[in-house]
């Protein structure tokens, strides 16, 4: 008899937290032979990675269906263009549903709340199976990906809450009622691909790139340009750490902030205004995120609030120290004393002043990195982590694992 499949959804593939930690997962999970499916909800730059490891069905493939052109003017004409509209859809629908039906799913594994309305309104024929989601946002992130009604459905049908920190889990059981017993923590940083890619990055990118000096030291921060992630903040620290640590050569690097975000050109608009234009860099979205935070020297984590986002993880892996907020998502759980500076929500100065004396004692760097890598090695080993989601998944739908990763 064929075993049964997991539908992984997600919202889209853009060069993201959650898309690429799901990436891993499904990387490591077809490793050990399990079957599984991706529905993706919307494109974007990670599709032909996520191609390579798992079949995929589009959803997104069923938007702004037209007419030719002037059969769209007759229709119009006859009031008739609205229905010929949700025919078309209708049927592509049915056609993607087909598909899906083919795939004999046994268990949804949803994969962010931005998920709850696909959820709600386009798999309700699979409403009857288990589901498993995998929460990757706290209260600003619930309030702009999703509707309330949307995502309280969506947790009433949850079987189980996996959430990548404390401070989320903590969250929707305190906010929705999630039932505590049915909720693990959980995220995934697959340390032993990362350490194989350092192996071949290019270590001297931002100089040839940006043709910053050889000696500088970099502060760093990383992720899309959005208010949420503190770009302003960001830049209100390292205009009181460049002046307070002159001449020293400090920069301030941001990786992910491209044109194609909204707040960019405000953002380009304070770094010039600022005068520091030559001091402050912003890296467009890459997939060489890897190479530029290999040059950091520091993490500085603006976020106003992350649940837990990978870029500390991949931080700490290379012994980058981090700054971050108290308060602001999960990043803390890591960090505590011993791998950088947990300052208070929204201090510049206390941000600022943290930095500073990293900037001025490279031994400190060095020994708080060397904790953080550490850290992240005993709290997320790879094995381990796997082997939790796992046994989650196994308890909704049972499956036959590869032998030889069990052996």
């Amino acid at each position: 008899m064929e075993q049964k499949k997991i539908l992984f959804v997600s919202h889209d593939a853009n060069r993201a937290g959650s898309q690429l930690l799901l990436l891993q997962l499904l990387r490591l999970l077809k490793e050990r032979g399990i079957p599984m499916h991706l529905l993706l909800c919307s494109g974007g730059e990670l599709e032909h990675e996520f191609e390579q490891v798992v079949s995929i069905t589009r959803l997104y493939q069923n938007y702004k269906v037209s007419p030719p052109q002037l059969t769209g003017r007759l229709l119009k004409k006859v009031n008739l263009y609205k229905i010929y509209e949700e025919r078309s859809n209708q049927k592509i629908n049915e056609k993607i549903t087909a598909e899906l039906e083919e795939q004999n799913i046994g268990l949804v594994f949803i994969n962010s709340i931005a998920n709850s309305a696909v959820y709600y309104d386009f798999l309700k024929f699979l409403h009857h199976l288990p589901v498993v989601l995998f929460v990757h946002e706290l209260g600003m992130s619930v309030k702009i990906y999703t509707h309330e009604k949307h995502l309280n459905f969506l947790l009433k049908k949850t079987d189980h809450l996996i959430a990548v920190s404390h401070a989320v889990a903590n969250y929707y059981v305190r906010e929705f009622g999630f039932p505590e017993k049915l909720v693990s923590t959980f995220t995934l940083i697959d340390h032993e691909h990362i350490d194989q890619k350092l192996k071949s990055v290019q270590k001297d990118i931002l100089e040839k790139t940006y043709d910053i000096p050889e000696d500088a030291i970099v502060i760093g921060g990383c992720g899309n340009a959005e208010w949420r992630k503190g770009n302003d903040i960001f830049n209100w620290v390292a205009k009181r750490v460049i002046h307070k640590t002159t001449p020293l050569p400090v920069f301030f690097v941001w990786v992910g902030a491209g044109p194609q975000h909204e707040i960019y050109e405000l953002i380009q608009s304070d770094i010039r205004l600022m005068g520091l234009s030559d001091r402050i860099i912003l890296v467009p979205p890459t997939p060489k995120a890897l190479d530029y935070i290999n040059r950091f020297d520091v993490l500085l984590l603006s976020s106003r609030e992350d649940p837990y986002p990978l870029v500390v993880l991949e931080a700490a892996l290379q012994e980058i120290p981090v700054v971050c907020f108290e308060d602001a998502g999960g990043a803390p759980e890591l960090i505590e004393s011993d791998a950088g500076f947990v300052v208070p929500y929204m201090d510049i100065s206390a941000a600022s002043e943290a930095i500073i004396k990293l900037v001025l004692d490279p031994s400190l760097r060095d020994s708080l990195g060397q904790k953080g890598r550490k850290k992240v090695l005993e709290r997320h080993n790879t094995e381990k982590s796997l082997a939790s989601i796992e046994a989650i998944i196994q308890k909704y739908l049972p499956l036959q694992v590869s032998e030889q990763h069990n052996q």
